[in-house]
């Protein structure tokens, strides 16, 4: 009668380990999946912030679009999954928001993709797709004399790709993070 119940009790073990086991395993990859998801979103804040660093800097040089482009994409290159969705580059007020006429101050590029209309080849050799340059604010118009500045913001939005495709990690997940400098004065000459 012993032996019996031994034999029962082993069955009944194995059973609440696998239940257990499951349940860790979905909470392990949680962990990891969710640990990328952060790590990521702080490599695309910072990736704005310097995108928004260099704009206050360039903002009236002519290829200024391309070098806050390649600041954003080069902070952006330590990840090894998921991809850049676009980046905008838009005329600010002094508390950041986006003003009520952003379709004329707002250009938006992506990575170019074989097909896309509007390819904007930077001086490094890297080429974006000009999604939309509005009317308005090409970079020789934004204004960084002393008094009158321009605040020139940086969106960068990426799209994370889960690494596991493991239940409801499938996909992606779209990121994204804004920055907001005051134009830079020019230097003295």
């Amino acid at each position: 009668m012993r032996r019996l119940l031994r034999r029962d009790d082993r069955g009944v073990s194995m059973v609440e380990f696998a239940l257990v086991f499951v349940l860790l395993l979905m909470v392990a990859i949680g962990a990891f999946e969710y640990g990328m998801v952060f790590r990521d979103s702080l490599t695309v804040s910072t990736a704005s912030r310097e995108a928004g660093r260099v704009a206050a800097s360039t903002a009236n040089h002519g290829d200024a679009d391309c070098v806050i482009l390649e600041a954003a994409a080069g902070a952006l290159q330590s990840l090894q999954t998921g991809l850049i969705d676009e980046v905008h580059i838009y005329k600010s007020d002094e508390n950041g928001a986006i003003p009520a006429n952003s379709a004329t101050t707002m250009r938006r590029y992506s990575p170019f993709q074989p097909g896309d209309p509007g390819l904007t080849a930077c001086a490094s050799g890297a080429q974006w797709s000009a999604k939309h340059l509005g009317s308005g604010w090409d970079p020789e118009d934004r204004v960084n004399t002393e008094g009158s500045a321009d605040w020139i913001g940086v969106r960068v939005q990426y799209k994370h790709e889960w690494i596991t495709d493991f239940l409801w990690w499938t996909g992606t997940m779209d990121l994204a993070d804004e920055a907001v400098f005051r134009i830079e004065p020019p230097g003295p000459s």
